[in-house]
């Protein structure tokens, strides 16, 4: 489990982190470099997902490796199957990162709803309905790891 505690909200506990793969944890269907230690470190804490239209047909392949589970949703429903994902799990324990249109719904769904800039850019949706924005993937799984962060830009 991961703790975080912000002045002027109550306190956060994620049991899961929910992330994106393209565009959010990959870059043309290769995972971004320095992704797969955090995430490493970050399943000692958490149960990670990955979920993705599998646009490149490599997400398994590339996340093989990792300590994660991995959903592969239907792309004419990605909006509806990640939101539904996120709420299965119990989308008070989770935190979602992602960068589009499709991630909308989980990032505004899940307790902490972070949007990154990455190399693909960012929907203008995911930014309105994310609780932070990161400048890339990196500085959002490290952010989780050192939380305090997370403190200096919500707290109120």
């Amino acid at each position: 489990m991961l703790k975080v505690a912000i002045p002027g909200f109550e306190p956060m506990e994620f049991d899961h982190l929910v992330l994106d793969f393209n565009g959010t944890i990959a870059f043309d269907g290769n995972i971004i470099r320095g992704v797969e230690p955090a995430i490493s470190m970050l399943a000692q804490l958490v149960t990670v997902h990955i979920l993705s239209a599998d646009t490149n047909q490599n997400v398994t392949q590339q996340v093989a490796h990792l300590p994660v589970t991995t959903r592969v949703v239907n792309s004419a429903y990605q909006l509806q199957e990640k939101l539904e994902y996120v709420e299965a799990l119990g989308a008070e324990s989770v935190c979602a990162i992602g960068n589009g249109n499709v991630d909308t719904d989980m990032l505004k769904k899940a307790e902490l709803g972070i949007a990154i800039l990455g190399q693909e850019g960012l929907s203008p949706k995911a930014l309105l309905v994310a609780d932070v924005l990161m400048p890339d993937i990196v500085s959002a799984l490290e952010s989780l790891v050192n939380p305090a962060r997370l403190k200096a830009t919500l707290r109120t």
